[in-house]
């Protein structure tokens, strides 16, 4: 993550807080070491961002440092508030967690009697799922997407049968008993759907398809009976 995106987390990790959180536990959530931290908070401090506290004790956002109003009516806050509990179903721990933390910052900025402010919210949904663990983190396939990487991974068929492929990853579809990986895979030139519990490993590698992507989207999106359960190999 670049330097300013990061700052601009620490700020808003501090300001969902209702207690000092430690250099360590930043870290944690940011994935990065405690050195860096320490270089953040000092420069956010150098720009004059209301931060208190110091290593060893944590730290603190003081009140008032606010982002602008969001303007949500109340139907849309209800919306937000059930899409984000929904996540719960994904079975995705990090996108779990992902969804809550943007729960907490939408619930610092709106009015006090919203569904999503404060410690007593009254709009809940159910988080189970028949989804299966997973052996890789999840999270890799989501960056392969978002960052239009090629992935190199070793699937294990519903036969148990394991091949080693290069996929450019297109899209990640939720279903209650499993998640879907939808990419155009180079071993079979053609769209293919892997279940991301058969995914052995994988790994990002350098080469981008940024050009191509948009155009694989499209035609992906035109398959038949799309969202219908496609045919898992």
């Amino acid at each position: 993550m670049p330097n300013s995106g990061r700052m601009f987390e620490v700020v808003q990790l501090l300001r969902a807080s209702r207690q000092p959180m430690t250099a360590e536990a930043l870290a944690t959530r940011l994935e990065v070491t405690k050195r860096t931290i320490y270089r953040d908070i000092a420069a956010l401090q150098a720009a004059g961002i209301p931060i208190d506290g110091e290593a060893g004790i944590g730290y603190v956002m003081r009140r008032g440092y606010d982002l602008p109003p969001l303007m949500f009516t109340p139907e849309e806050l209800d919306a937000i508030a059930v899409g984000l509990a929904l996540v719960g179903r994904t079975g995705d721990k990090s996108l779990t967690m992902a969804g809550a933390n943007a729960s907490a910052k939408i619930a610092e900025v709106i009015a006090p009697e919203a569904c999503m402010s404060g410690d007593d919210p009254w709009l809940f949904a159910s988080a189970w799922h028949a989804i299966p663990d997973p052996v890789i983190d999840t999270r890799i396939l989501r960056r392969a997407i978002r960052q239009e990487r090629k992935l190199r991974m070793s699937y294990r068929d519903g036969t148990g049968k394991a091949t080693d492929r290069t996929i450019l990853p297109l899209a990640l579809s939720y279903y209650i008993d499993g998640v879907i990986l939808a990419g155009y895979c180079e071993l079979r030139q053609d769209f293919r759907h892997f279940r991301h519990d058969r995914i052995v490993s994988c790994e990002l590698t350098d080469d981008c398809f940024s050009s191509v992507a948009t155009k694989l989207r499209q035609q992906w999106r035109l398959l038949p009976d799309l969202f219908a359960g496609p045919q898992i190999p």
